[in-house]
Order: structure tokens, then sequence, then C-alpha cells
């Protein structure tokens, strides 16, 4: 799988996917919302609870928006509008922008998480054992979920939030680029059953 530039790109694109929305989003938000605005508790909850709500709705579609159109193309998208809206949310001076990007953000994660997991099943395949490439690839996105609010928040210390959250874009910038250089792994994208006239 490692000799695969889909696997190496989804490996570093969890990385990234986890580091901003499981990692920093949840531990280093409510931080930033509390030292802005003067209600920062309840700002941070309806940021979370916004985020999980674009999280869901968008997860209702982008499984078969997935099969339809490839992994690589949601999973970019995700990565850009997440680098966007984390750079935006770290900019945030009102708590109505605060909840329109963790919305927005929120919608982009949905985009990522199927196709990331559909582009290791296709890796896989069904003729091999896939423990270690899921292992791998789930290893990865731990790292990035406890890397990140770690040297984000050491970031935020010292130079401030914006420039924190501008590195988490800059983090999902390098998944971009990888996924660039990245096969896309679904076989099936733009085949469609050829319908075959009765009689032959």
């Amino acid at each position: 799988a490692w000799g695969d530039t889909a696997y190496r790109a989804v490996l570093t694109s969890n990385f990234a996917h986890s580091w901003i929305n499981m990692g920093v989003r949840v531990s280093v938000l409510p931080l930033f919302a509390a030292s802005i605005f003067h209600n920062g508790a309840a700002a941070s909850g309806l940021a979370l609870a916004v985020f999980a709500a674009g999280n869901a709705i968008v997860l209702q579609f982008s499984g078969k928006w997935s099969d339809i159109h490839g992994r690589k193309p949601l999973i970019l998208i995700g990565l850009f509008g997440s680098a966007i809206f984390m750079v935006l949310m770290g900019m945030a001076t009102s708590v109505w922008f605060l909840l329109l990007v963790s919305a927005f953000a929120g919608a982009s994660s949905g985009l990522i998480n199927p196709s990331q997991q559909a582009a290791v099943g296709d890796i896989v395949g069904n003729d091999r054992s896939g423990g270690k490439v899921l292992s791998t690839f789930q290893m990865a996105g731990d790292f990035g979920q406890i890397l990140g609010p770690m040297l984000i928040g050491l970031l935020a210390d010292a130079s401030g939030f914006p420039l924190a959250f501008t590195v988490c874009g800059a983090i999902a910038f390098i998944g971009i680029i990888a996924w660039a250089f990245g096969r896309d792994p679904h076989a099936g994208v733009g085949n469609k059953p050829k319908r075959v006239p009765q009689g032959k």
C-alpha cells in the first residue's frame, strides 16, 4: 500500500484533517472563544454545535457524491474549505461570524471523512488483508489529533490566535499538495453502466 500515491496522500490528509477538525477545533477553539468574547463559554458551545450540524448535514450526501465523483475531488474541496474557514475562524470578532465559519468548517469536514475511509477501502480491495493499512491510517489521524492542540496551543500563547489558526490552514494545504500528486483510487469514477439493447 505504501507504494500507492493514493495511500500516501490519504495518510497525509487524515493527519491534517485530524489536526484541524478533531484536535484544534475541540481543544483550542473554546480557549479562543473564552479569550475573545465576554460570553465565551456560550460562544464556544454554540460554535461546536453548529460545526456538528454542518457536518451532519453534508454527511447525508457526501458518501454518494464520493461514489459518483470520486474520492479525490471531495477530499480536496474539504481540505480547502477547512483551510479557509479555519483561518477565518481565527479572525472572528463577533459571535455570529464565528458561528457562520464554524458551520462551513463542519460542512467541509463532512466531505473529507467518508471519502478518506472509502479511499482506504479502495486501496486495500477485497482480496487482501487490510489490518496494517487501516491501523497506519488511524495512527496518522491520531498523531495529528494529539500533536495539533499541543503545538497550536503553544503558538497561540506565544503569537496569538490568528497566527495559530493560520498555521492550521497551512497544515491543510500539506494534505492538498499530497492529493495533487496522488491518484484517485475509486475505479468507478465516470463509469456508468451502459444500457444494452434488447435482443443483443
